[in-house]
């Protein structure tokens, strides 16, 4: 019986490179992995990291509390010494920042003012170890500063965070619950802006591996990607952000740093629209940049914007 022969697979016009024609593909598979697993890894240490061991002077303990609350709901922190000596009494000193006082720190990141700390008793379990104490509800936007002492038989005191007051606090912020539709459309479309980009890379280093493949499958998938950006970071992420805090933008003319989320939104969204704009016209040879470097300059935003998202830097 004679054997049955298939034809070679296409090289779109190229050779086989030495890791074989997959090779972008494969690429493509690992940073999507990569993606998957530091958003993972991420996740997790938000939750770990609310029941910490800490060592506090003679004390071990666990602290749970939210970072952010509902506006009208109050704030509840726990404690819990999980060493065998227990303090003789665990205080909470505490204040809190009106809308306009925690406007500054939230919007300029700047140190929050100094006021004098209301202080009062958390409240044991019985010998379990377990304290609790319950501040009252505050308003979208504003702020409560805290630590904790843990007094011992001897009134030798031990502060949490370590150098409070005079260092670091913590904080909760108060917000305005979001309208769950919208909050799920801001995610879905998220979603679609890194799965854009992950066609975006595939297809860029397809090209640049085979350089007769169609360089309007990377551009078709930067639009799309873009058009996903658009919409989640400014008409949705503005309404989202005006809706929990009442400030729908704080980036440029009033906030000049690079680091805000919302100028690091705009500055990757003009990128797309710059390198867009260089690479038109390709089709009649009007381009002005090569389809190679748009190629590169295409997998260097996307790496960028989904590092964006990963990073937490988004509305």
């Amino acid at each position: 019986m004679e054997e049955k022969r298939f034809p070679p697979a296409p090289s779109w016009g190229g050779e086989a490179r030495p890791f074989g024609r997959r090779w972008p593909l494969y690429v493509t598979i690992i940073i999507a992995l990569i993606i998957g697993w530091l958003y993972s890894f991420g996740m997790l240490q938000s939750v770990s990291s609310r029941h910490k061991t800490i060592t506090v002077g003679l004390y071990e303990i666990e602290i749970s509390t939210r970072s952010e609350l509902d506006e009208g709901k109050p704030a509840r922190i726990n404690l819990i010494v999980t060493s065998l000596n227990k303090p003789t009494e665990v205080k909470l000193s505490f204040y809190s920042l009106d809308r306009k006082e925690a406007r500054p720190v939230l919007v300029h990141k700047i140190p929050p003012p100094k006021k004098d700390f209301a202080t009062i008793s958390m409240l044991p379990a019985g010998e379990t170890g377990f304290y609790t104490v319950q501040l009252p509800p505050l308003k979208m936007a504003e702020r409560y500063y805290y630590y904790i002492n843990l007094v011992d038989e001897k009134t030798d005191t031990f502060s949490y965070p370590e150098g409070a007051p005079d260092k670091k606090l913590l904080n909760i912020t108060y917000r305005r619950e979001g309208i769950r539709w919208v909050t799920v459309l801001h995610i879905i479309m998220m979603y679609m802006v890194v799965f854009f980009l992950l066609h975006t890379i595939y297809y860029a280093l397809t090209h640049i591996a085979f350089p007769s493949f169609p360089i309007t499958k990377t551009i078709a998938s930067v639009i799309w990607a873009n058009i996903f950006f658009f919409i989640t970071s400014f008409p949705i992420g503005c309404y989202v952000a005006y809706r929990a805090y009442g400030e729908p933008w704080t980036g440029i003319p009033e906030v000049l740093d690079p680091n805000d989320v919302d100028n690091k939104s705009l500055f990757i969204f003009i990128y797309w629209v710059i390198i867009l704009l260089l690479i038109k016209g390709v089709s009649q040879g009007k381009n002005k940049i090569t389809t190679k470097v748009f190629t590169l300059l295409s997998v260097i935003g996307a790496l960028a914007t989904i590092y964006l998202f990963i990073s937490g830097g988004h509305n």
